[in-house]
């Protein structure tokens, strides 16, 4: 498969990826990625037998998962170059060892986690008894259930049988007046059920005098069952525990030792009955932000040198920096020529001075002005950065002002804002090979030569 992100069409797609999670979150398993593939966008592609799998729900900013396969190391490689299109790179739903992972991978992260979308782990012989003192409610329910309704017949969900659970799922949404979410949550249950087959999951149903009270449907992945539906109509007091019971009765079997039963979505009553089943585990989804050097910048930013200051560019430097930009004899080895992405317009002091503040708001580069005596005599651009504290330096002086020392100066004083200010493990430059003042003010300036290819020279300080 071409190294490219694509949209996730159907989750089929990576079934034998998912199925390999040993995460026990609900979010990997296939009945999820269905159930609410209308309501995330996902993109995935496969680097060298594993998975990368990232999105979005509704407008939340791109989020990578934590590979899936063989080759961690070549995936996460991948996510950081591919994370230059994304606006940032960021991780969702994140254990905690795969999040401690990233925190010694990346220098600057930040991790929290949002209560509403942890699932709730339960021992699943646990869900099958209630047995014990701190179950005595479940257990008072089920018995509640009998001595109102005699008995109850478990059937499981087949082809056959299909339609009467959906007539049921209609029933329960009868007069709900629903919440966004919850109205939401309710019509992916129809998408699941319809197609629970196709997408390996299971379910059944709880009937009493020939009527549906409740039914569960759900899935396994490694040892967890995860229950993506659990619906009871509520003139059944009693049949959410019946139903809890009889589903892990009969799915949590042959190695099964978790039920996965979801989050509770920040709805307060959801949260108290989940916690009156007493897991084991609130599983959090930790969400990690990588954060690149470039955040550290704190603008105003006004740096003294030995005879320079380098300072933020101002309205008032557009024409000094427009003739920097245009004269294309001094800019020979700068390693870009504005009419890539001018082509044919004619370049205005205008464009260049918003093209340089574009270029911050997406934290691609941050330039400065060189001036001696207030004059911009020349640009000082931190860019390259990268997610392990790697930032690199450029600097190009305009042609009149060469020869002076300013070169070296300028990036004398970057190197110290980049390692002592930002706190930059690795502080990097090139240069064309055939630009040899570059090369002596690199090395006046005190970066070490680290290696060349055909085309450059390239340092470290």
């Amino acid at each position: 498969m071409s190294n490219e992100l694509k949209r996730l069409n159907d989750p089929l797609e990576i079934q034998d990826y998912i199925l390999q999670s040993k995460s026990g979150f609900a979010d990997f398993s296939l009945g999820f990625l269905f159930m609410w593939q209308q309501s995330y966008e996902f993109f995935y592609t496969v680097v060298e037998d594993t998975l990368v799998l990232g999105g979005g729900y509704d407008d939340a900013p791109f989020a990578y998962f934590y590979p899936i396969g063989k080759n961690e190391e070549a995936a996460l490689a991948f996510i950081e170059k591919d994370s230059a299109n994304r606006k940032g790179l960021r991780f969702a739903c994140l254990d905690d060892a795969t999040a401690a992972k990233l925190c010694n991978r990346f220098e600057n992260v930040c991790v929290t986690s949002d209560r509403r979308w942890s699932d709730y782990i339960y021992a699943a012989e646990d869900m099958k008894t209630f047995r014990g003192k701190k179950f005595a409610g479940q257990r008072n329910h089920i018995n509640k259930f009998l001595k109102t309704f005699g008995s109850y017949e478990f059937h499981e969900i087949t082809p056959e049988n299909v339609q009467n659970v959906l007539a049921f799922l209609r029933e329960f949404g009868e007069g709900r007046d629903f919440s966004a979410s919850a109205k939401k949550e309710y019509e992916n249950c129809f998408r699941l059920i319809k197609n629970m087959f196709a997408y390996r999951c299971f379910g059944g149903f709880i009937g009493t005098g020939g009527k549906i009270v409740a039914i569960a449907v759900g899935e396994r992945v490694g040892d967890t069952v995860i229950e993506h539906i659990e619906k009871g109509l509520p003139g059944y007091p009693g049949a959410y525990q019946v139903m809890l019971s009889e589903f892990a009765k009969h799915f949590a079997t042959d190695g099964v030792k978790f039920i996965n039963r979801e989050d509770d979505s920040g709805d307060e009553g959801l949260r108290t009955s989940k916690m009156q089943y007493h897991p084991i585990l609130i599983k959090n989804k930790n969400y990690l932000i990588v954060n690149c050097l470039f955040k550290k910048i704190r603008p105003p930013v006004i740096l003294v040198g030995e005879g320079v200051v380098l300072s933020d560019l101002t309205a008032e430097d557009k024409q000094a920096f427009y003739e920097l930009y245009t004269d294309e004899e001094n800019n020979a080895y700068w390693g870009y020529d504005y009419r890539e992405d001018l082509g044919e317009s004619p370049p205005t002091p205008d464009y260049f001075f918003g093209f340089q503040q574009s270029l911050k708001e997406k934290c691609e580069e941050y330039s400065l002005a060189v001036r001696k005596d207030g004059r911009l005599v020349g640009e000082a651009v931190f860019h390259g950065f990268d997610y392990h504290g790697g930032v690199e330096l450029g600097i190009r002086v305009a042609r009149a002002e060469q020869g002076k020392g300013y070169a070296t100066a300028a990036l004398k004083t970057m190197i110290s804002y980049a390692k002592n200010v930002l706190g930059a493990t690795a502080v990097k430059a090139k240069c064309f090979k055939q630009n040899a003042p570059s090369k002596a003010a690199l090395t006046a300036a005190g970066f070490k030569k680290a290696g060349e290819d055909e085309t450059y020279y390239y340092f470290r300080a």
